[in-house]
Parts: structure tokens; sequence; C-alpha cells
């Protein structure tokens, strides 16, 4: 059932989203103005730049590289971890021989991957995925893995004394209780591999994202380094908002909100 308030609560939400970014670029705008232009340039310079790339249709050719990079590594880790990590969780010896090892993938920094994939099969596409899979990987694993822990056995043990089928107790017993944990992995897995696509592009792509803001650093055009920044961190934030916030809403919209 949906709660009465909710539109009330969701409208609340957006005026303090709004306030907040009007607030972000009135500092923003307040500190431009106390720096030299090529140092920090203000808002509507940067937004103006945003706009000639995105008229230019540079943008959309270099953001899609980067994109169907970062989703081939987000579907790859997911496809891997998801199951790694429900098996770590109801395994206690699957969890005892893996542990160890998501934990030494977890400390290894993604720059190291990076090296080490570049070095082993060279500046393609295949290296770069499969680094930024890598890089990912653990924090899937171990979000699964937590989530699995925490599922209420006694659900589970009243639906097995029910009769229920096994299906159904996986389908509305198990998937419901690890949906957030689900939710939780994506938002971790793509944020974790946005950054290394970006600076895997950086060090050795010809295209995308990292490329771009590599090549205006190296003219030192702050203006376009923000301008591209803003762009990309937008086309995130459109898919956190537009994408997986939606499906998260429709999905636990029997979930009643806490109240303190």
């Amino acid at each position: 059932m949906i709660e009465a308030g909710a539109p009330r609560l969701r409208l609340q939400t957006n005026y303090i989203h709004f306030a907040s970014v009007a607030c972000f670029l009135f500092f923003w705008f307040i500190l431009s103005k106390t720096l030299p232009s090529d140092v920090l340039p203000g808002p509507v310079p940067v937004f103006a730049t945003l706009w000639s790339n995105l008229a230019s249709g540079e943008f959309f050719y270099d953001a899609a590289w980067t994109l169907s990079r970062v989703f081939l590594s987000f579907i790859s880790a997911m496809m891997i971890g998801v199951p790694i990590g429900i098996a770590m969780g109801l395994n206690r010896r699957v969890e005892a021989a893996a542990v160890i090892w998501v934990m030494v993938f977890l400390t290894v920094p993604g720059l190291v991957y990076l090296i080490l994939m570049f070095m082993w099969f060279g500046l393609n596409e295949v290296s770069t995925v499969l680094a930024i899979t890598v890089t990912g990987l653990p924090s899937v694993i171990i979000v699964i893995w937590e989530g699995v822990k925490t599922i209420d056995n006694k659900l589970t043990s009243m639906a097995r004394a029910f009769g229920v089928p096994r299906t159904r107790r996986i389908s509305g017993v198990l998937l419901p209780q690890m949906l957030p944990f689900f939710f939780s992995a994506t938002r971790f897995g793509l944020g974790v591999m946005w950054k290394l696509t970006v600076f895997a592009e950086l060090m050795g792509r010809s295209e995308g994202v990292g490329f771009k803001l590599n090549y205006w650093y190296q003219l030192y055009n702050m203006r376009q380094v923000l301008a591209w920044t803003l762009s990309f961190t937008l086309v995130m934030l459109l898919i956190e908002l537009g994408i997986i916030k939606q499906l998260e809403r429709r999905l636990f919209i029997w979930r009643p909100r806490a109240v303190l």
C-alpha cells in the first residue's frame, strides 16, 4: 500500500535537491570571482562549453565509449560476483576458501590491475574491460555476501514447513530480502568502475571521457576539463535518479518508511 504522504514527501525531497544544487552553484560562482578564470572558471562559461560539446556531438561519441566500457565491466562483475557472494553466504567452506582472495583483490589498487592487463594483453578493449571488472568485482562480492548472511532463516523455515516449493521460496522469500543488497552492489560497482574507466582511458585509450580530460589537461584548458567532468557526472546522476532510483521505488513500494 502506498503511503498517503508519499507525493508530498517526494516533493519536499525534490525541493531539497534543488536547494542543494542552487547553493553549490552560488558558492561556485562566488569562488570563481576570487580566482583567475584559467584556474576556476564560473558556472556560466563552463555550462556554455558543455552545451557546445553537446551541440557538436563530440560528447556523445566519447561518452558512448565510456558508458559501453562501464556497463560491459559492470555486467561481467555482477555475473561473476553475485553467484560467488551467494555461495559464500550460504556455504561456510566456500566462504573460508574465498574470503582471503576477495580481500586480496580488494586491497590491490585498480591502477595495478590496469598496468598488468595492459602489459599482458596490450592497450586494447579486452584489457581495459578486464581491469575494470577485476577492480569492481570484490565490492560486488562483499555486498552480496553480507546480504545473504542477513537473511531471516525463520521465514525460509516457515515457508518450507508450509510446503512452499523451492522455486517459490527463492522468488518469494530469498530474493525480496536480497534486493536491497543487489541495489547496493549496483551502486558500489558502478561508482568504482566509472572512476577506473576514466582513469584507464586517460592512461591508454584514444577515445572516451578520460581521453578528453587528459587532452584538455595537456592544453591546460580548465573550462573544458570542468565541462567534461560535469557532463559525465550528470550522466551518472541521470542513471542513478532516472533508472536505479525509479526501479528501486517500484520494487520496494510495499515497504513502509521508517519513522523515528
